[in-house]
Formats: C-alpha cells, structure tokens, sequence
C-alpha cells in the first residue's frame, strides 16, 4: 500500500464497531519513519499545485508539522493537546483530508463524539467533491460512531413561541427549523437559553449523558418584563442659579488646572483605546465566524445550510460591534488629543491657548460642555 494512502473500502460496508474503525484509520495514515515526505499528508495533498500564500492552501508545510505533533501527543495520551492542535491545522488548510480523518479520531477518543462525527462528514463530502477515495472511509467512520451519538431536542409548545422568540444552545443561535429536533452534541453540559422582545431571559444547564443518550428541554413561556418606571418631571420655574464654570487655564497662574485637563485627557485616550481594542476582538469574531461558515456550509454564491445561516448571523452581529466599538474609540482619541494640546503649560506666565468646561445638572441627566481658544 502506498504510504499515506487510506485503505479501500466499500461504499456499502459497515465498520464493526468505532474501535475496530479508529485502529485502521490509525493504521492508515500512521506515520512511517524516515521518509523525507513525512506522516499523515497523502503524497496527492503535497503534490496540489501551490496555491497563494495568503489563502488558507498555502500552509503545507505548517499543516504537515502540526499534523505530526499531533500525531505525537496522541501517541502518548495528550488527546486534548493533539486535538487542539490539529483544528489548528484544519483552519489552515479545511482540505487536507488525512489531518481531518486524524482530527476525528482524536475528537472520537476526547468523547465529543458529535464533534467527530461532524468532522468524518465534512471529510466524506469534501473528498467526494474532489473525487478522493478516502471519502468512503470517512464516511464508513461517521456511519460507525452514530450509533453512540448524544442528542438533545429543545421542544418549544406553540403557547410559548412568543414574537421575536430566540433560542441559543452554548451560545450559538438554534433556527426555528432545529427547533424540536433531536441535534447530536457532545456528552457534557450545555446551556440552553431563550430570550424574546419584552421578555424575560431564560437559560436552563443540562448534564447530556454519553453513548447513544437523548435529552428533551420544554421551553417554558417567557415571564413578561415589568413596565419602565416612569421618569419625574423636570422642575418647572427658571433656575435659581447660573451652571457652574469650571476653568481650566487661569491665565498660567494656576497650574493645577493644566494637571485636571491632562488627567481628563489621558482618561478619554484610556477610554479610546479600550474602544479600539474591543473593535478589534469583535472584527477577529466576525471574520472567524465567517470564515466557519465557508468551510462546508456556504457556497462561492452564499448559499448556506443551517448551521452556515447562523455562523453568517453571528459574523454580521459582531462586524457590526466592531464598527460600533471604532467609531467610539476614534472619536474618543480625537478629544483627548484635543485636550492636550489646549491644556495650558505648567510655568506661570500669559498663555496661548485656553480651555473651559461648562457643567449642568438637572433630574436624571447631566452635560459636560468642553470648548477654549487657541
């Protein structure tokens, strides 16, 4: 058998069982010593003609040298090290067939045997796709493991599908088609919960047992939220007092005042940054959610099975904190940088520039007014 190759089996037999059907696979793809070529990658995976270097194919080499560390932990007990380290590899390359068929195994012996058996699946359908053999091992795997799938249906009775009704398994959206539907998961606990406009949130954690166990949630009807207190009128009448004026710059007299306004800008640039980096935590979100979504469940033309129309959800959800979060930290930036250069300097003398904030209070809302001269 050529090295890296996967034995050839029937597109209608049946391992007898996930132990016999993970000891070949590992025999299959288990690495030889001493060849230059290395472990795992088909000679047909090296062999691809190259593609640019900035696209997720161009990570051979990488993927190759995660593939055989992984290879190595798992040898010696490390699953969740080699696990982790093999999605490394798959988000990389989404299409080098014997890292996902090794990743599967991995998930399989970790016990998330939903995990695996989504794995084996898309393994099956890419190498159909492209004509591989090995889509029917894969597909022999996914078939050995359903039996010990996990499931677990959330039942939502029509009283209680309130308007605007949304359901998240472990945060991610369930759509109403999955509703009802007995979903394979992982063994483990998962959280379930519903909210809806005007609704109290609900959340409920359940313990899924392993091997074949089946679960259903009953979704109660959401509690209505209690109606906003009203907010008291404002005090009529004119005002007995002018709003205090704060100087900032006392002609250089005063070089406390130059300290307050350099304090207040360091906060706003402090609040700027924050602003800053939190755009860019929820942009990665947004581009690893969509780029989930590629990876089997969308088409070149945006056409996106259930689990792809929820990724494509949850990307569009956090592109939209993120531009939110910029816009926020730029602005915040802007005034701080502001503020420092119409703070007024530290020696006594007459100055340049001067800065003043004008402060109001009135029964639930208060306005701070920056404004100077230069």
């Amino acid at each position: 058998m050529r090295r890296g190759a996967l034995p050839k089996v029937p597109c209608c037999s049946r391992p007898r069982g996930l132990a016999s059907a993970l000891a070949a696979l590992s025999l299959s793809i288990a690495p030889a010593s001493g060849h230059a070529g290395g472990p795992g990658l088909a000679q047909s995976d090296l062999e691809q003609p190259k593609p640019d270097p900035g696209q997720p194919g161009g990570h051979k080499e990488q993927v190759l040298a995660l593939y055989q560390a992984a290879t190595r932990l798992l040898e010696a007990g490390r699953i969740a090290e080699a696990c982790a380290m093999l999605e490394q590899g798959r988000t990389l390359d989404p299409t080098a067939l014997n890292l996902l068929l090794r990743l599967g195994e991995c998930l399989a012996r970790a016990g998330r045997t939903a995990g695996a058996w989504n794995v084996f699946n898309e393994t099956a359908a890419i190498a159909k796709s492209a004509g591989d053999p090995r889509a029917a091992r894969a597909a022999a795997l996914a078939a050995a493991l359903e039996p010990r799938l996990s499931r677990m249906a959330v039942a939502v009775p029509p009283g209680s599908a309130a308007p605007g009704l949304e359901i998240r398994r472990n945060g991610v959206l369930l759509l109403p088609s999955q509703w009802g539907q007995a979903l394979p998961v992982d063994p483990g606990t998962h959280t379930i919960e519903a909210q809806a406009p005007g609704r109290k949130r609900w959340s409920v954690v359940r313990l899924v047992p392993p091997d074949g166990a089946g679960i259903v949630i009953e979704l109660p009807l959401l509690a209505q939220e209690p109606p906003p207190r009203p907010l008291a009128d404002a005090p009529r009448g004119p005002r007995t007092h002018a709003p205090p004026v704060l100087p900032i710059d006392d002609r250089g007299g005063d070089a406390g005042a130059g300290r307050v306004q350099r304090v207040i800008a360091l906060a706003t640039g402090g609040a700027g940054l924050v602003g800053l980096g939190l755009g860019a935590v929820f942009g990665a979100e947004a581009i690893a959610r969509r780029d989930a979504s590629n990876r089997g469940h969308c088409d070149a033309r945006s056409r996106c099975d259930a689990v792809g129309v929820a990724l494509r959800e949850d990307a569009q959800k956090a592109g939209t904190a993120s531009t939110i979060a910029f816009s926020t930290g730029t602005a915040a930036l802007l005034a701080a940088g502001l503020l420092l250069w119409t703070a007024p300097p530290s020696a006594a003398g007459p100055p340049s520039r001067r800065a003043t904030a004008t402060a109001a209070a009135g029964p639930g809302a208060f306005s701070l007014v920056v404004g100077g001269s230069y």
